[in-house]
């Protein structure tokens, strides 16, 4: 994905964050949990993967796995 460089200057009380730039906020973020994570680059790769294919941040792909382990730990 390629993106255009724009100066966009955005503060938290500003009112919702254009999506262009939510989406690059949501990727980082995503990238900082599966890097404090400390999993194997194989692994890693894997949830990259799999949260893209069901259209879903790591974040939100990460949160639904533990979800589920908890619910079927329960």
């Amino acid at each position: 994905m390629k993106y255009e460089v724009e100066e966009v200057i955005w503060k938290k009380g500003d009112g919702e964050m254009p999506p262009d730039i939510k989406h690059i906020v949501d990727v980082a973020k995503g990238e900082l949990l599966l890097e404090s994570l400390e999993l194997p680059v194989d692994v890693a790769n894997i949830v990259r993967y799999n949260a893209d294919k069901s259209a879903q941040s790591i974040n939100n792909y990460i949160s639904g796995l533990v979800v589920e382990c908890l619910v079927t730990a329960s």
